[in-house]
């Protein structure tokens, strides 16, 4: 087995001074988001501090890429697009009438789900393309092709969108709570209780179940594929966790304690996890 170890963290200077909410990474960058309504760039070798600026006036829960475009979703209920090399403001994207919560992307739009259950979708230049009601405040969220992925804390929705607003079937109802994670082939979600693992097959339709993963002690609260049959997560209890989904099995021998408590992870291709959270902390793991 393998051991994942915290190898550099932001200073107390730096760091945002309210919660850390979501961290994308980019290239040889990464970006958090926080409730004290800024976007603050690193880097990602050693987390040095590249630029920060305010991008709403409340806080921002999540942050995604497409193209040359940085997408920021706020507690204001506005969506904004940014140049991901200036950071300058390209657009604020017609508001939802409620605080946007998530962002999610199929690789050619991009899709914003907020508290009062609507997702909407937009291209990359900012247009609205059509929006979806899925009734419940979108915790999680996810996009493949014409699939949409939603979830809360009672139940996982798979949707197959129609292109044009209010056109969907769903598809499926699985159990499980947000976060909400597509790893390789697999969906993944906490169970009810939020302390274990739910694999679910993501091949096919009929989603079957794989099985659980369990080790956690307190409520997992983030998860993130690695590679595509490898996962990590966090929760409550402070620590991160490796998982084979492969053999549904643990992949490091002890867990990775963390600074706080994670409110998100993201993994890169050269094997690095990162994770933001509690009190505006950021740091980076690598499996050793």
């Amino acid at each position: 087995m393998t051991k994942l170890e915290v190898v550099a963290t932001v200073s107390d200077d730096q760091k945002h001074q309210s919660d850390a909410n979501s961290v994308c990474l980019h290239g040889e960058k990464v970006f958090t988001c926080a409730d004290d309504g800024k976007v603050k760039v690193w880097d990602h070798h050693d987390l040095k501090l590249l630029h920060e600026f305010q991008a709403h006036d409340y806080g921002v829960n999540d942050l995604l890429v497409l193209g040359n475009t940085l997408f920021t979703c706020s507690v204001d209920a506005t969506v904004k697009s940014w140049d991901v090399n200036t950071f300058q403001l390209k657009k604020t994207l017609s508001p939802h009438e409620e605080s946007v919560r998530k962002l999610a992307t199929n690789g050619t739009s991009v899709f914003a789900g907020d508290d009062k259950g609507e997702v909407r979708v937009y291209t990359e230049e900012g247009d609205l393309l059509a929006f979806y009601s899925v009734v419940e405040e979108v915790w999680g969220l996810h996009a493949q092709e014409n699939l949409l992925y939603t979830v809360r804390d009672r139940g996982v929705t798979i949707t197959q969108t129609k292109g044009e607003t209010n056109k969907f079937t769903v598809t499926k109802s699985l159990d499980g709570r947000a976060p909400l994670c597509v790893v390789g082939g697999n969906l993944v979600v906490p169970e009810a209780s939020g302390l274990s693992i739910i694999v679910y097959d993501n091949t096919s339709s009929a989603y079957t179940l794989r099985g659980q993963l369990q080790g956690h002690a307190m409520i997992i609260t983030s998860l993130a594929g690695m590679s595509e049959d490898r996962l990590v997560s966090a929760g409550w209890d402070n620590t991160a966790r490796v998982w084979d989904l492969h053999t549904l099995a643990p992949l490091t021998t002890t867990p990775c304690t963390l600074p706080g408590c994670p409110n998100t992870l993201a993994a890169s291709p050269d094997g690095c996890v990162f994770a933001a959270g509690i009190g505006g902390y950021l740091c980076k793991m690598k499996l050793v």
